[in-house]
């Protein structure tokens, strides 16, 4: 009897009649759901027409109000948004060279080490680098050349010579009646070539760069050997600086490049030796696209080429600029045009090549009226609004419509009819179920639910055209 009850349990376990307490229960298959909130809607004459608790269900009534925003005309400005890149004024780039050559780097100027510790004293110096600020007088670096001091020693002699010569023609001019006339007339000519040669020496100097107190100390040098008031080894080592050339700042600024090593011989006068750059105000270059060319030309002539914008990057607060002027070539890669501007930079915080985004408000466009963004649905393809033409019936109509600048919350949308070559394009593009259409100011377009309104009209018309059965599409011709 075992055997055979064995047997029986098996086939009873087998076919389901006995249920194991620790086999899996076998999820029961549940009935499909039916379509809810979405069965009360009927398609009338291409138009979807909601009943009221259907419209309740998908948030379009809310309490006693639908959600219904009426288009209207643009009143606030349009922000364009603009990337670019901070960079120097190149009018504000102060590169510091020699006129002479050649000549010797015998000293880089030194400055206390900013990094080192506090507690060095003296603190510990090092030469000037790039990024280096500077003030105007600051020594840069030394020279030596050979041809500036030749050239202080020519003024030396023709100053000497001078004063020689003029003393002469002055004993001469008081004994001239002793004197012979051609004696007096040799000695002004002599005075005239000493002034020649005085200003010649005079000029070489100052075409040079040479720091007039370098020349004054060459004329105090002649004052103190003719009246013998140093001695001539004093008046030697003197004569041996001559040669000696220092490079100052000429204005304030960075320093942002050095091109000099020490017991370098400088041999090309047209080098950088030194660049120094102003960063207060730095430029700022935007890219704008092409389309949105038109809009900014239109505010700038309005408003008399004042065009203002607002800088934003890291590390600081939005900064206020003006924009100067707006490039006339397109770059055809990426169809965009140059904006230059400025913004200011009075503690130095900015870099060079800093990445920024400058936004301007743009007058509000024509030809177009704003909706809620919610107010229109896109498949990636076409953009549609649900349009209620009647405030009192709750039916609302898809309009397939031109969207021409989304932001967060608002969108604009054409107003106007397109044109025949415009129309022709969205036909070539596959747009032929359903044509674009303007939407006109004041009119009403539902803001709440039109997604499940547009699926829900996509399965009326896709069960339709499957009721009517198998029809002939028409070829259109090219």
């Amino acid at each position: 009897m075992l055997p055979i009850l064995a047997i029986l349990m098996a086939l009873a376990v087998a076919f389901g009649a006995v249920k194991l307490p620790w086999a899996t229960p076998v999820a029961e298959k549940a009935d499909p759901p039916e379509k809810e909130g979405l069965a009360g809607i009927k398609l009338v004459a291409g138009s979807l027409l909601v009943p009221e608790d259907v419209r309740r269900s998908l948030g379009i009534r809310q309490g006693s109000v639908d959600q219904i925003a009426v288009a209207e005309k643009p009143t606030r400005p349009r922000p364009l948004v603009m990337p670019g890149s901070t960079a120097l004024d190149p009018a504000r780039l102060i590169r510091v060279r020699v006129r002479f050559t050649p000549a010797e780097v015998v000293e880089i100027a030194k400055i206390n080490d900013p990094h080192s510790s506090p507690g060095n004293i003296p603190p510990l110096r090092r030469e000037l680098q790039a990024g280096d600020p500077v003030k105007k007088g600051d020594l840069l670096a030394v020279l030596f050349s050979v041809d500036v001091g030749n050239k202080k020693n020519d003024l030396f002699d023709a100053l000497s010579q001078l004063r020689l010569d003029e003393e002469v023609l002055k004993r001469a001019e008081v004994k001239s009646a002793a004197v012979p006339e051609v004696f007096i007339l040799n000695a002004r000519r002599n005075v005239q070539a000493d002034i020649n040669a005085v200003n010649r020496a005079e000029n070489t100097l100052k075409t040079w760069a040479i720091p007039e107190e370098d020349i004054q100390a060459v004329r105090d040098e002649v004052q103190n050997v003719t009246s013998g008031q140093d001695g001539h080894a004093k008046e030697k080592d003197r004569l041996k600086q001559w040669a000696r050339v220092e490079l100052k700042a000429p204005d304030d600024g960075f320093l942002i490049e050095q091109n000099v090593a020490l017991h370098e011989t400088v041999v090309d006068n047209t080098t950088n030796l030194f660049q120094l750059a102003k960063v207060d105000p730095l430029i700022v270059l935007a890219a704008v696209p092409e389309d949105d060319l038109p809009a900014l030309q239109d505010l700038k002539s309005q408003t008399r080429n004042f065009v203002g914008w607002t800088v934003r990057t890291v590390g600081t607060q939005p900064i206020a600029g003006l924009i100067d002027d707006i490039g006339y070539l397109i770059d055809p890669n990426q169809h965009t045009a140059v904006v230059r501007g400025h913004i200011p930079n009075r503690q130095g915080l900015l870099r060079a090549g800093q990445f920024v985004t400058a936004t301007v408000e743009l007058l509000p466009p024509k030809n177009v009226v704003e909706v809620p963004i919610s107010a229109v649905v896109e498949d990636g393809k076409d953009s549609n609004v649900f349009v209620q033409t009647d405030p009192e019936k709750a039916v609302y109509t898809m309009r397939r419509v031109q969207v021409t600048n989304r932001f967060d919350r608002t969108a604009y949308v054409r107003s106007v009819p397109m044109s025949k070559d415009e129309q022709r394009a969205a036909e070539a593009d596959g747009h032929l179920l359903l044509p674009t259409e303007p939407l006109r100011e004041g009119e009403r377009v539902l803001t709440a639910g039109v997604l499940e309104l547009k699926t829900a009209l996509a399965n009326m018309l896709s069960e339709a055209a499957t009721a009517k059965g198998p029809q002939t599409t028409p070829c259109m011709a090219n």
